[in-house]
Protein backbone atom coordinates (compact mmCIF):
# COMPACT_ATOMS: atom_id res chain seq x y z
CA UNK A 1 0.00 0.00 0.00
CA UNK A 2 1.36 3.27 -0.81
CA UNK A 3 0.24 6.43 0.93
CA UNK A 4 1.24 10.63 1.28
CA UNK A 5 0.65 12.82 4.20
CA UNK A 6 -1.17 16.00 2.78
CA UNK A 7 -1.65 19.34 4.55
CA UNK A 8 -0.36 21.03 7.37
CA UNK A 9 -2.57 22.55 10.01
CA UNK A 10 -5.31 19.80 10.14
CA UNK A 11 -3.39 17.16 8.06
CA UNK A 12 -4.65 14.07 5.98
CA UNK A 13 -2.93 10.62 4.92
CA UNK A 14 -3.60 9.88 1.36
CA UNK A 15 -4.01 6.12 0.86
CA UNK A 16 -3.55 4.36 -2.62
CA UNK A 17 -5.03 0.91 -2.55
CA UNK A 18 -3.81 -1.85 -5.13
CA UNK A 19 -6.60 -4.70 -6.05
CA UNK A 20 -6.98 -6.38 -3.07
CA UNK A 21 -5.74 -3.72 -1.11
CA UNK A 22 -7.88 -2.57 1.99
CA UNK A 23 -7.50 0.14 5.15
CA UNK A 24 -10.34 0.36 8.26
CA UNK A 25 -10.96 3.70 10.47
CA UNK A 26 -13.69 4.62 12.46
CA UNK A 27 -17.21 6.09 11.79
CA UNK A 28 -16.15 9.66 10.65
CA UNK A 29 -12.47 9.36 9.68
CA UNK A 30 -12.63 9.18 6.04
CA UNK A 31 -12.72 12.08 3.91
CA UNK A 32 -12.91 11.04 0.74
CA UNK A 33 -12.50 8.21 -1.99
CA UNK A 34 -12.24 7.87 -5.45
CA UNK A 35 -11.30 5.23 -7.79
CA UNK A 36 -12.43 1.38 -7.95
CA UNK A 37 -13.39 1.47 -4.03
CA UNK A 38 -16.23 -0.19 -1.90
CA UNK A 39 -16.56 -0.35 1.45
CA UNK A 40 -18.29 -2.37 4.68
CA UNK A 41 -19.48 -1.17 8.17
CA UNK A 42 -19.05 -3.80 11.08
CA UNK A 43 -18.55 -4.69 14.30
CA UNK A 44 -14.29 -5.44 13.79
CA UNK A 45 -12.96 -8.20 16.57
CA UNK A 46 -16.26 -9.46 17.21
CA UNK A 47 -19.14 -8.37 19.49
CA UNK A 48 -17.58 -8.09 22.91
CA UNK A 49 -14.38 -6.34 21.85
CA UNK A 50 -16.75 -3.46 19.76
CA UNK A 51 -18.85 -2.97 22.43
CA UNK A 52 -15.45 -2.74 25.33
CA UNK A 53 -13.73 -0.60 22.79
CA UNK A 54 -17.27 1.73 22.80
CA UNK A 55 -17.98 1.68 26.67
CA UNK A 56 -14.29 1.86 27.61
CA UNK A 57 -12.31 3.50 25.27
CA UNK A 58 -15.30 6.12 24.12
CA UNK A 59 -14.48 4.98 20.56
CA UNK A 60 -17.31 3.86 17.77
CA UNK A 61 -18.07 -0.10 18.03
CA UNK A 62 -17.88 0.15 13.96
CA UNK A 63 -15.48 0.25 12.19
CA UNK A 64 -15.28 1.05 8.30
CA UNK A 65 -13.26 -0.93 5.77
CA UNK A 66 -11.99 0.22 2.46
CA UNK A 67 -11.32 -2.01 -0.18
CA UNK A 68 -10.29 -1.79 -3.83
CA UNK A 69 -11.83 -4.01 -6.07
CA UNK A 70 -10.55 -5.00 -9.60
CA UNK A 71 -8.61 -1.75 -10.26
CA UNK A 72 -6.75 0.59 -7.98
CA UNK A 73 -8.69 3.19 -5.74
CA UNK A 74 -7.86 6.09 -3.75
CA UNK A 75 -8.99 7.02 0.06
CA UNK A 76 -8.36 9.69 2.14
CA UNK A 77 -8.57 10.03 5.91
CA UNK A 78 -8.32 13.00 7.90
CA UNK A 79 -7.55 14.00 11.54
CA UNK A 80 -10.28 15.84 13.47
CA UNK A 81 -7.37 18.33 15.33
CA UNK A 82 -4.39 20.46 14.35
CA UNK A 83 -1.13 18.58 14.31
CA UNK A 84 0.33 16.14 12.29
CA UNK A 85 -0.18 12.36 11.59
CA UNK A 86 2.40 9.65 12.79
CA UNK A 87 2.61 6.27 10.73
CA UNK A 88 3.88 3.11 12.12
CA UNK A 89 5.00 -0.22 10.49
CA UNK A 90 4.56 -3.08 13.12
CA UNK A 91 6.47 -5.82 12.40
CA UNK A 92 4.86 -9.20 13.48
CA UNK A 93 4.93 -9.65 17.22
CA UNK A 94 5.02 -6.37 18.14
CA UNK A 95 2.69 -3.86 19.70
CA UNK A 96 2.03 -0.24 20.46
CA UNK A 97 -0.12 0.95 23.60
CA UNK A 98 -1.86 3.84 22.76
CA UNK A 99 -4.38 7.08 24.31
CA UNK A 100 -7.65 6.50 23.35
CA UNK A 101 -7.83 9.02 20.82
CA UNK A 102 -4.61 8.39 18.93
CA UNK A 103 -6.00 5.60 16.11
CA UNK A 104 -6.87 7.05 12.71
CA UNK A 105 -6.61 4.63 10.13
CA UNK A 106 -4.80 0.98 9.98
CA UNK A 107 -4.04 -1.75 7.11
CA UNK A 108 -6.15 -4.57 7.66
CA UNK A 109 -4.18 -7.20 9.27
CA UNK A 110 -3.76 -4.62 11.97
CA UNK A 111 -5.89 -4.89 15.21
CA UNK A 112 -6.90 -2.84 17.69
CA UNK A 113 -8.14 -4.17 21.45
CA UNK A 114 -8.93 -2.00 24.39
CA UNK A 115 -6.27 -2.44 27.01
CA UNK A 116 -6.28 -1.19 30.88
CA UNK A 117 -3.28 0.61 33.10
CA UNK A 118 -1.52 -2.93 34.33
CA UNK A 119 -1.28 -0.79 37.84
CA UNK A 120 -3.76 0.74 39.75
CA UNK A 121 -2.46 4.38 40.82
CA UNK A 122 -1.33 4.57 37.60
CA UNK A 123 -4.77 4.79 35.83
CA UNK A 124 -6.28 7.08 38.87
CA UNK A 125 -4.13 9.70 38.42
CA UNK A 126 -2.53 9.89 34.93
CA UNK A 127 -5.24 11.88 33.47
CA UNK A 128 -5.62 8.73 30.93
CA UNK A 129 -8.17 6.61 33.10
CA UNK A 130 -7.95 2.67 32.72
CA UNK A 131 -8.37 2.25 29.28
CA UNK A 132 -6.06 2.41 26.31
CA UNK A 133 -5.53 0.89 23.02
CA UNK A 134 -3.40 -1.79 22.43
CA UNK A 135 -2.31 -1.87 18.55
CA UNK A 136 -0.72 -4.83 16.68
CA UNK A 137 -0.37 -7.20 13.91
CA UNK A 138 1.65 -6.66 10.91
CA UNK A 139 1.10 -3.58 8.38
CA UNK A 140 0.87 0.46 8.99
CA UNK A 141 -1.35 2.10 11.56
CA UNK A 142 -1.38 5.77 11.38
CA UNK A 143 -1.91 7.51 14.59
CA UNK A 144 -3.07 11.86 15.42
CA UNK A 145 -0.74 13.63 16.81
CA UNK A 146 -1.90 17.04 18.95
CA UNK A 147 1.16 19.66 17.15
CA UNK A 148 4.21 18.23 16.23
CA UNK A 149 5.26 14.24 17.21
CA UNK A 150 8.59 13.28 19.01
CA UNK A 151 10.05 9.85 19.23
CA UNK A 152 12.58 8.82 21.70
CA UNK A 153 14.00 5.39 21.69
CA UNK A 154 14.61 4.62 25.92
CA UNK A 155 17.16 2.44 26.66
CA UNK A 156 16.98 -0.43 29.45
CA UNK A 157 16.33 1.02 32.72
CA UNK A 158 16.12 4.47 31.10
CA UNK A 159 13.15 7.00 32.49
CA UNK A 160 11.57 9.50 31.19
CA UNK A 161 9.11 11.98 32.84
CA UNK A 162 6.40 14.18 31.15
CA UNK A 163 2.53 15.36 31.52
CA UNK A 164 0.08 12.77 31.02
CA UNK A 165 -1.33 14.55 28.06
CA UNK A 166 1.81 14.87 26.36
CA UNK A 167 1.75 11.10 25.87
CA UNK A 168 0.50 9.80 22.38
CA UNK A 169 2.05 5.45 22.51
CA UNK A 170 4.60 3.39 23.29
CA UNK A 171 6.06 -0.10 23.18
CA UNK A 172 4.51 -2.72 25.16
CA UNK A 173 7.71 -3.32 26.84
CA UNK A 174 8.10 -0.14 28.15
CA UNK A 175 6.51 0.24 31.82
CA UNK A 176 3.75 2.90 32.31
CA UNK A 177 4.05 4.53 36.00
CA UNK A 178 3.12 7.91 37.60
CA UNK A 179 5.11 9.55 40.71
CA UNK A 180 4.35 12.38 42.87
CA UNK A 181 5.74 15.76 41.85
CA UNK A 182 9.02 16.08 44.25
CA UNK A 183 9.35 19.96 45.12
CA UNK A 184 6.19 21.21 46.70
CA UNK A 185 6.72 25.11 45.40
CA UNK A 186 6.28 23.31 42.11
CA UNK A 187 3.25 21.28 43.72
CA UNK A 188 1.55 24.14 44.59
CA UNK A 189 2.82 26.78 41.89
CA UNK A 190 3.77 24.94 39.03
CA UNK A 191 0.80 24.49 36.82
CA UNK A 192 2.24 20.78 35.57
CA UNK A 193 -0.42 18.69 38.29
CA UNK A 194 0.17 16.80 41.01
CA UNK A 195 1.21 13.67 39.18
CA UNK A 196 3.71 12.78 35.87
CA UNK A 197 3.71 10.17 34.02
CA UNK A 198 6.93 7.99 34.48
CA UNK A 199 7.84 5.88 31.37
CA UNK A 200 10.67 3.58 31.74
CA UNK A 201 12.73 1.61 28.81
CA UNK A 202 13.47 -0.20 27.13
CA UNK A 203 11.42 0.90 24.16
CA UNK A 204 10.21 3.10 21.44
CA UNK A 205 7.97 6.20 23.05
CA UNK A 206 5.82 8.88 20.78
CA UNK A 207 5.36 11.69 22.71
CA UNK A 208 2.82 15.05 21.25
CA UNK A 209 4.01 18.79 21.52
CA UNK A 210 0.83 20.05 22.33
CA UNK A 211 1.09 20.10 26.22
CA UNK A 212 4.18 22.00 26.85
CA UNK A 213 6.29 19.16 25.40
CA UNK A 214 9.34 21.69 25.90
CA UNK A 215 9.59 20.42 29.75
CA UNK A 216 9.92 16.97 29.17
CA UNK A 217 13.21 15.71 31.09
CA UNK A 218 15.14 12.21 30.56
CA UNK A 219 16.47 10.99 33.85
CA UNK A 220 19.30 8.25 33.82
CA UNK A 221 18.05 5.60 36.57
CA UNK A 222 20.28 5.78 40.17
Amino acid sequence: MEYELIGTIVPAVKCILKPGEAMYTQSGGMMMYTGDINYSTGLRGGVVKSVARQLLARESAFMTTYYAEKHMGIVIFSTTIPGTIQCLKLEKGSSMICQKTAFLCAEEQIMADVVFTKRLRAGLFSGEGFVLQKIYGEGRVFLEIAGDSIIHDLKEGEVLYCNSGNVVAFQDSVDFDITLVKRMSTLLFGGEGNFLVKLTGPGKIILQTQNQMQKVKIYENQ
